[in-house]
Parts: C-alpha cells; sequence; structure tokens
C-alpha cells in the first residue's frame, strides 16, 4: 500500500490566500466590482468574527464575482490567475522529490478549477468546486474546508495519513487522521508529534 501524503494548498504550499486574488481577476473588469470588492471585505471581517460561516462567505463571493462566467471563461482565467500564485520553497521541494510508492494529495478550500493545473497528473488535487447552470456558473457546489476535507478523503477509501502538511488549525480534522503533521509558517516547517501537539502549536 501506498503512502499517503497530504498538503494543504493556500499558505502551505503558497506564500499568500488565494482566493480574494481569484475573486478579483474574475471581476475586475465586470460592472460595480468595487462596491462589490467592499461587500466582500465587509463579509470577510463578519466571517472572521464568526457571524456568517465560511461557507457563506464563499457563496457570497460566488455571487460577487463569478456568477454568470461561462466555463470557458473561468478556465482561463485560472490558467491565467495560476500563473501569477506566489507558490513557495516547499512546493518546489514536494515536486522535485516526489517517490513512486506514495499518493500525494493537495486539499484545498479554494476552488479546485485553478489549483488543479499547478500540479503533474501523479497529484490528486481536491478542492472546492462551482456548479453550472447552462455552461454559466450558477453557485458553489461544494465548500472544501474543515471537515469537508476529512469526508472527501473518506469518500475515496483514506483514513489515515501518513503525511500532513498544513499552516491552519482549520485543518484538525485531518491532523487526527495524521500519523505526522508538519506545521508550514512560509519556508519554515515545525513537525508536531500528534493531534494535541498541533493544537498547543496554535494556541501560543
Amino acid at each position: 500500500m501506498k503512502r499517503i501524503v497530504v498538503y494543504d494548498f493556500d499558505k502551505t504550499l503558497t506564500y499568500h490566500d488565494t482566493l480574494q486574488g481569484f475573486f478579483t481577476i474574475a471581476g475586475r473588469e465586470r460592472a460595480f466590482f468595487l462596491p462589490k470588492m467592499f461587500k466582500y471585505m465587509t463579509d470577510m471581517v463578519l466571517a472572521k468574527a464568526g457571524v456568517i460561516t465560511n461557507t457563506e462567505l464563499k457563496e457570497r463571493g460566488v455571487a460577487y464575482f463569478l456568477k454568470g462566467l461561462s466555463t470557458d471563461t473561468i478556465e482561463e482565467l485560472s490558467r491565467v490567475y495560476g500563473k501569477q500564485i506566489r507558490l513557495n520553497r516547499l512546493y518546489r521541494q514536494m515536486l522535485d522529490t516526489m517517490q513512486n510508492d506514495t499518493h500525494y494529495f493537495v486539499i484545498s478550500a479554494s476552488f479546485e478549477t485553478y489549483v488543479r493545473p499547478l500540479f503533474p497528473e501523479n497529484v490528486t488535487v481536491i478542492g472546492s468546486r462551482l456548479s453550472y447552470e447552462n455552461g454559466h456558473v450558477d453557485s458553489l457546489a461544494f465548500n472544501c474546508y474543515k471537515e469537508a476535507k476529512r469526508s472527501v478523503l473518506h469518500e475515496v477509501g483514506i483514513f489515515e495519513i501518513d503525511l500532513l502538511y498544513t499552516d491552519s488549525y482549520s485543518d484538525v480534522a485531518l491532523a487526527k487522521m495524521a500519523k505526522r503533521i508538519v506545521v508550514v509558517d512560509r519556508d519554515n516547517l515545525k513537525e508536531c508529534e500528534n493531534a494535541k501537539a498541533f493544537k498547543e502549536c496554535f494556541s501560543r
């Protein structure tokens, strides 16, 4: 059986969060972009305060910036945007040290449509997904966040992770599945012994 190595994406393999940037590149040429971005920034504050959920925040972002765009437009924007993402040292290390006895997963709350092209075919990429109606974006289909990340692994028969890389405590559900956990802080890596140590790493 192959080893299972799982990576988060935003701020684990990149130097910054990528979702707002994708909304920006998708919406900046559309009507009322600045008022919509102001609303979205306000919604981000509400989400951080717990007034709305992460899923509600993402749904609003899709409604503000992506709704109505065609499948072809989303794919082209994804290609363009992917080239702008600042990928970090761990990303390069991942690609340079891949082994045949390992199954690699990248599981991201960001949209699968722009994350997938950044990795070779032997990496399984699972991310948030859009719903389309008549070939145009309609809504958020799936938010790959928190416990949803664990659920998608269970769906493909993965119940234990040999090595997890993440920057965020929101991945605690994955940490509980992992034998080894490495917390990423830009180019700094810190290994945690178990899920308890993982929690303590973020409580300091």
